[in-house]
């Protein structure tokens, strides 16, 4: 099924031209392709972002303060741009990338991360307003990155929650916390000592570990909520002024690390009407514009949404293989032209380099057989960072891997 949306007034300066038919794509229509300089390239849904404008015909570009992130090795990038760290300089970084947008003549510039996606925000007027700038306002930004407001919007949008409550360092003693549980940050980026930093959900089993995971965090406080079991499902999409204009649906079979990690093996799943209109409201309530990943906890035959992700996922190359170029979808609409949306097809796969880590901590707990077959190659299967295309950025990987063994066997 193909689809193609109206585009209504933005608050950018559309570019010229119109949209012509490629499946899950928008072609740029100038003489010249349009360049789009994008962020968040020295991850895999940054890298991801890159190959999937480059495949609908747009000219990437990688902008990075990493010369050996995925991004800057990717022949998908059609330039590289050196910019600041945006947790560390967020004015410097939107700065940097202003220069960059003026001197490239960039038609957009794409944030992949959330420490983008405020830096922008801020400052947007740093931008000529022939440069779409796919950064709400920082306020919108902000509350969809509140995961201590989430509960309430959740509830109000059709979702379940897990019981959710805000503790200090100070409180753990005097409260009765049901092990093991969960510690999350207000938002995954907090200011300490003057600077962005991320903070990442952890498990804990006792009092002990969850008062020493609360003092980690600046203030001494964050969420606590029950550890809940099941399998992760996600829903996947793009969005444009609060309207929803494409879903892709998926099942998560292992993450890394196991108790609570990011999606090493995957599958599309058919939408769950439910949750997928749970999907369309809560989007509808943030007023959110670009891409978005919500993560539930499927358990008991409930559905529990615990994160919502504003941003390019780790798994974003799996709803471009499966047909629905998000990333294709969302510099349509910033560019003020009507994307075409196709259906995502079912039963493709996604495989990231870290799921052998998955496989291997399964096979030391005893589910041998499963981790064998789960070694096997799949057809249709979409990676993280390697693509036969592509092969550069995956030496980054082994990069890592050599220089944590050498650590480790210091």
């Amino acid at each position: 099924m193909t689809a193609t949306l109206p585009v209504s007034a933005t608050n950018t300066t559309p570019a010229t031209g119109s949209a012509s038919a490629r499946r899950a794509t928008s072609r740029p229509s100038r003489r010249r392709p349009y360049r789009v300089l994008v962020t968040g390239v020295e991850h895999a849904g940054g890298l991801a972002v890159l190959r999937a404008l480059a495949a609908a015909g747009y000219e990437p570009w990688a902008a990075t303060e990493d010369a050996a992130s995925y991004g800057a090795r990717s022949r998908a990038a059609r330039g590289v741009v050196t910019v600041a760290d945006a947790r560390l300089e967020p004015e410097r970084f939107a700065h940097d990338l202003a220069l960059a947008a003026a001197r490239i003549d960039a038609a957009a510039v794409l944030p992949g991360t959330e420490a983008a996606l405020i830096a922008l925000g801020t400052h947007r007027a740093m931008f000529g307003p022939e440069v779409a700038v796919g950064a709400p306002d920082v306020a919108d930004t902000v509350a969809a990155l509140d995961k201590d407001g989430l509960a309430a919007l959740a509830a109000k949008a059709g979702f379940e929650t897990p019981r959710t409550t805000r503790l200090h360092v100070s409180q753990v003693a005097a409260t009765d916390v049901t092990f093991p549980a969960v510690v999350k940050p207000v938002r995954s980026e907090l200011v300490s000592d003057g600077k962005l930093e991320r903070f990442e959900v952890v498990r804990v089993a006792d009092a002990a570990e969850l008062a020493d995971t609360l003092a980690a965090l600046p203030g001494g406080e964050g969420l606590v909520q029950p550890y809940v079991t099941g399998r992760l499902r996600t829903v996947n999409g793009v969005a444009w002024q609060g309207r929803v204009v494409t879903t892709v649906h998926k099942a998560a079979e292992r993450t890394w690390p196991a108790d609570c990690g990011v999606v090493t093996w995957a599958e599309t799943v058919e939408r769950d009407r439910a949750l997928d209109d749970a999907a369309h409201a809560l989007i509808r309530e943030l007023g959110w514009s670009g891409l978005f990943n919500l993560q539930l906890i499927e358990s008991d035959g409930h559905f529990y949404l615990i994160d919502v992700n504003p941003r390019a996922y780790h798994s974003l190359g799996l709803a471009v293989h499966a047909g629905a170029n998000l990333p294709a979808i969302w510099t349509a609409l910033l560019l003020g032209e009507a994307p075409q949306v196709d259906e995502y097809e079912r039963g493709v796969r996604f495989r990231s380099e870290e799921d052998v880590r998955a496989l291997w901590a399964a096979f030391r707990s005893g589910e041998r057989a499963a981790a064998v077959r789960g070694l096997l190659p799949r057809a249709r299967t979409a990676h993280a960072v390697f693509s036969a295309s592509d092969p550069a950025p995956i030496a980054g990987v082994v990069g890592k891997a050599v220089r944590l063994v050498t650590r480790r066997n210091r």
